[in-house]
């Protein structure tokens, strides 16, 4: 008896432990936090509560909407980061087009008076009799005259499909009255392109940014300079802030055969590996130098490194500017906000961190290969040269009648593109 008593303790002792483990298991994964979660107010609950509480009680009557807006704005700038950016309704749309590489407006080109310089071929404003040389009066009823290139850019966006009624006058003072749809008009990213060596065979492209439609005008470019004879390319990326890193690696792919272009290192997500996808190989192992300055960053900053690193390129010119940073964008369509903040670094590969703002102890930037130093003057020369936008054929000469100054305009002195070009004329010797 006392033995099978000394078992059936033993066995009473054995089960009340585990349910005891049971329960003391269930008490910290679940039990414990449930209660966490129900008895203290999270993070998101205090911001709730605070959004509701001065929606219903402040003294004067205020819009949620707005106040949700300025609340997250105030969250991104406590960060302290250069580039974080807040895209609230004025501005969200100009933000998206400058992600697309497409704006929704009437097609035309406008010069800093907000004249008409010339309608896009085969657009809209075409299409209702608006030629080179017209001027704005009204935008659907608000007097324009006068007003700021931007502000009366800004009236002639909209919605897709949406109607913009123009009171204008051309240039002889005849007013006239047309009606426009709006519809998307792709940007111009890649700028001036044309021979520098007709002899040797040296072309130039410039790139202002990376957006959805630069790859496409690329290979438009490369292929009418390749029409004209080129044998050695000048890849201008001064004053490339960047833009959209699909788009710069794609870049970097017309002239590398496949292979790592860039790396991107975050917080906690593993390395991420970016690679040029093979292509036709038109362009590659032909002489290359880049030009570069302070205003070069990001993507640019990306495609210079990725090409220099793997030997397919110099890079001409002054130190970047050392962004070297990937951002995350949010779009919150209720709110009618975006937002974008920093996720991570660009790597270079062979393994140099590109950034050079955010964290003092990283490097950042990129020296040239042949460092050429301008002045004040012949940058801003130079800058508003790339600025220009050439028009199409068809109203080069309508263009140049109703602007006399944008006749016979020759290229400022520029000492990169010279430099680059003694550069490529000994590589093309050498070979």
């Amino acid at each position: 008896m006392r033995t099978e008593n000394r078992s059936f303790h033993l066995k009473s002792i054995l089960f009340g432990a585990f349910w005891a483990s049971v329960g003391i298991l269930v008490t910290q994964h679940f039990i414990g936090p449930f209660l966490s979660r129900h008895s203290q107010a999270t993070e998101e609950q205090i911001l709730a509560t605070v959004h509701r509480t001065i929606s219903q009680d402040y003294v004067e009557p205020l819009s949620p909407e707005a106040l949700m807006r300025n609340g997250a704005r105030g969250m991104l700038e406590s960060l302290r980061d250069p580039y974080v950016d807040f895209f609230g309704p004025d501005d969200l749309r100009s933000f998206q087009e400058g992600n697309s590489g497409v704006i929704v407006g009437i097609g035309v080109m406008l010069n800093s008076r907000g004249e008409i310089l010339y309608p896009q071929p085969g657009g809209n404003a075409e299409a209702v009799g608006i030629v080179p040389g017209d001027r704005f009066v009204n935008i659907d009823g608000q007097s324009v005259i006068n007003m700021d290139r931007g502000l009366m850019a800004g009236l002639l966006r909209g919605e897709a499909g949406s109607e913009v009624v123009l009171e204008m006058e051309h240039q002889d003072g005849t007013p006239f009255t047309a009606t426009v749809k709006r519809s998307a008009v792709p940007t111009i990213t890649v700028g001036d392109v044309r021979m520098l060596d007709m002899d040797s065979g040296i072309g130039h492209i410039h790139i202002r940014s990376f957006a959805k439609s630069t790859v496409a005008e690329l290979d438009h470019a490369l292929e009418r300079l390749v029409r004209s004879g080129m044998k050695a390319l000048i890849l201008d990326l001064r004053w490339n802030p960047g833009g959209q890193l699909p788009s710069a690696i794609n870049v970097a792919g017309r002239f590398l055969n496949g292979g790592l272009v860039c790396s991107l290192e975050s917080r906690y997500a593993p390395t991420e590996r970016r690679y040029a996808q093979q292509v036709d190989g038109k362009y590659f192992g032909m002489p290359l130098v880049l030009l570069v300055n302070g205003g070069s960053a990001s993507g640019s900053e990306v495609v210079a490194a990725a090409l220099r690193e793997r030997g397919f390129a110099l890079l001409v010119g002054a130190r970047t500017y050392g962004k070297g940073i990937y951002q995350q964008v949010f779009e919150y369509d209720s709110g009618e906000f975006a937002m974008q903040f920093t996720a991570g670094y660009y790597v270079t590969p062979a393994g140099h961190i590109l950034e050079g703002h955010l964290n003092p102890q990283l490097a950042g930037c990129l020296e040239p290969d042949l460092s050429v130093i301008a002045d004040a003057e012949e940058d801003r020369l130079i800058r508003t040269w790339q600025r220009r936008n050439r028009p199409p054929a068809i109203y080069r000469e309508a263009m140049e009648a109703a602007f006399p100054e944008t006749a016979d305009v020759s290229p400022p002195p520029d000492r990169f593109l010279d430099t680059a070009v003694a550069v490529l004329n000994r590589s093309l010797k050498g070979s």
